[in-house]
């Protein structure tokens, strides 16, 4: 199991901001020695989960991933829905936003559409953190299935900047009036210049499956344009529950964000 861990940390490197990478920097990334990475690298460069380009001594992600993304694409096509809406939000808010989905015990970003103002923030494509810090991943620690929130509250949670709460405890009350309120607020705790809103995707069981948000420059962000925009990302997120085939729970359609929209 630590051989499968080790080898899944090394994939979980390869992302739109970082697609190539040398041996030593995933040595140094992943904490795993030298000579561990280039024996695990050559088995993933055996079975394509890797390559190497022709030439280079650096490494990508190889063929074999397009295979399982498509073949997961194919089961469950989730994603041209959800681009489809983050394009839409990023529009209307003039925002960034970014889809993101659950990937074990993290959240895995698979749509982005920058904003449309000429200061706004990045949102990297396919990164995988820990939810603590960011707004789709505090979104579904409020609405997530209980292993994952446990996990999500414990351990060392790393500090992303001054304002990020790491402190168990003091995060589960946070998470807590989150999903009274149905949406969640990163207030610069992943990015001291940013803060993000989140709305949770229902999966059919009722639980978090991802979350929708929108990204903004801490300075414009004000209480008009907070409002507008989680008005925008519950609409959102509703279409994204129905995609899935999602099952909205009581808790959230109570919550003062849905009530927001049923008022209308």
């Amino acid at each position: 199991m630590r051989t499968v861990s080790k080898a899944l940390r090394i994939l979980d490197l390869f992302t739109e901001d970082t697609p190539v990478l040398a041996l030593t920097e995933i040595a140094t990334l992943t904490g795993i020695d030298r000579a561990t990475c280039h024996r695990m690298l050559k088995v993933l460069d055996k079975h394509g989960y890797v390559t190497r380009p022709p030439g280079s001594k650096k490494y990508t992600l190889g063929a074999t991933v397009l295979r399982l993304a498509r073949t997961r694409e194919f089961i469950s096509p989730i994603t041209p829905a959800l681009q489809a809406l983050v394009d839409a939000l990023a529009v209307r808010t003039t925002e960034t936003c970014h889809a993101s989905l659950i990937a074990g015990h993290q959240i895995a970003t698979v749509a982005v559409r920058d904003g449309t103002r000429s200061n706004r923030v990045h949102v990297g494509f396919g990164a995988r953190i820990s939810p603590h810090a960011t707004a789709t991943g505090l979104a579904c620690l409020a609405y997530g299935s209980r292993d994952f929130v446990e996990h999500g509250l414990e351990g060392t949670l790393p500090a992303y900047t001054p304002f990020t709460v790491t402190d168990p405890a003091a995060l589960e009350a946070l998470v807590a009036g989150f999903r009274a309120q149905g949406y969640s607020i990163a207030d610069r705790s992943f990015d001291a210049d940013v803060i993000g809103i989140g709305v949770p995707i229902f999966g059919p069981d009722g639980f978090a499956a991802g979350a929708l948000a929108a990204a903004t420059p801490a300075a414009r962000m004000d209480e008009a344009s907070l409002m507008a925009t989680v008005d925008a990302l519950v609409e959102a997120a509703l279409q994204a529950t129905a995609a899935l085939g999602g099952r909205i729970p009581d808790d959230f359609l109570k919550s003062s964000a849905a009530g927001r929209i049923k008022g209308r």
